[in-house]
């Protein structure tokens, strides 16, 4: 394929980019009557993220901080898209830098419903609160790339599914059996947050005193910083 080389060229050409479809799409809707910015990315092409789709993320996430409203994401990704060289890593670099700007200010919640790899396994760690489905992993390098400089032979649930995630890394808060049951659980996280730090969480009347004491609450800690 040959470069255009007139103006005439170029602004055909970057009409037609323009236009060209990405793995990310996102809008505002209702998660369990909640309003809330919801991202999804597609993994029907192992949602292979472009540069256009880096764009979309970050338009997500300050869309999410300008209206102050809570950030949900479903991920399953392989990563910046290879023939799309560096733009594709600047476009998921760029989304990771919105998602910096929503910490404190709105909760971010990120749901990983299928293989999640390279890059965006990175965003995991800026989200609020990480869900992940049973038979899902993340990681940033494979087990091909383990076992090439260490030796180790693990498995892609080894070496980042779900199950080891929240007992070993610590980076999925909840696991779930698949992506309904994933939506409940974020309706009910939902339900006890506010939309952004300027507001009060939500409140159920009760008759349970408020200076009540609980000595109780003492046995929920560990003895020791490692439990």
């Amino acid at each position: 394929m040959s470069l255009p080389t007139t103006p005439g060229e170029v602004e055909r050409t970057v009409g037609l980019r323009a236009r060209t479809g990405g793995t990310v799409s996102f809008s505002v809707g209702e998660i369990q009557g909640r309003r809330a910015v919801v991202i999804e990315i597609d993994g029907a092409d192992r949602g292979a993220l472009r540069p256009a789709d880096g764009e979309n993320l970050a338009i997500a996430a300050r869309t999410a901080l300008d209206q102050r409203l809570p950030l949900v994401c479903f991920v399953s990704s392989s990563g910046a898209a290879i023939d799309e060289g560096v733009g594709a890593v600047h476009g998921w670099g760029t989304a990771a830098r919105q998602f910096v700007a929503c910490s404190g200010i709105v909760p971010t919640i990120f749901c990983v419903t299928g293989p999640t790899v390279s890059g965006p396994a990175l965003l995991l760690g800026l989200a609020d609160i990480v869900i992940m489905v049973d038979d899902t992993y993340a990681f940033v390098s494979g087990p091909q790339m383990v076992r090439q400089f260490t030796g180790e032979d693990l498995s892609n649930d080894g070496l980042g599914g779900a199950a080891m995630h929240a007992r070993t890394s610590g980076v999925a808060h909840f696991t779930v059996a698949d992506r309904a049951d994933a939506v409940d659980l974020i309706g009910e996280l939902l339900s006890y947050l506010p939309d952004h730090t300027d507001m009060a969480p939500p409140t159920w009347p009760c008759n349970d005193p408020v200076d009540r004491p609980t000595p109780e609450a003492g046995d929920l800690m560990p003895a020791t910083a490692t439990g």
